[in-house]
């Protein structure tokens, strides 16, 4: 069976996502917080999509040129979840 190129990239991606957000709200209970959730869900999102990338794309062919700048593009928007978390608690 022959997979399109991008294939091996977008199932790790999405898969390892999942695992990640999921994993932050579960995390997020062992904080004082009062985001329900979402605080958590976005960190464990945001290291899990940084994760699954890197990883999609050292295991996809078609993508293996890419894997630095992948990791860092993903990497740098976690920058902003706490100063989101910040404008949005003062609410």
């Amino acid at each position: 069976m022959i997979l399109p190129d991008g294939f091996i990239f977008g199932f790790i991606d999405n898969f390892l996502l999942l695992l990640g957000a999921y994993t932050g709200i579960n995390i997020e209970k062992f904080f004082d917080n009062k985001s329900k959730g979402l605080f958590g869900g976005l960190i464990g999102a945001g290291v899990g999509h940084t994760f699954s990338n890197g990883l999609g794309a050292i295991l996809d062919p078609s993508m293996n040129d890419m894997v630095i700048g992948i990791i860092i593009g993903t990497m740098i928007p976690l920058l902003f979840i706490p100063i989101l978390e910040k404008i949005i608690n003062r609410k």
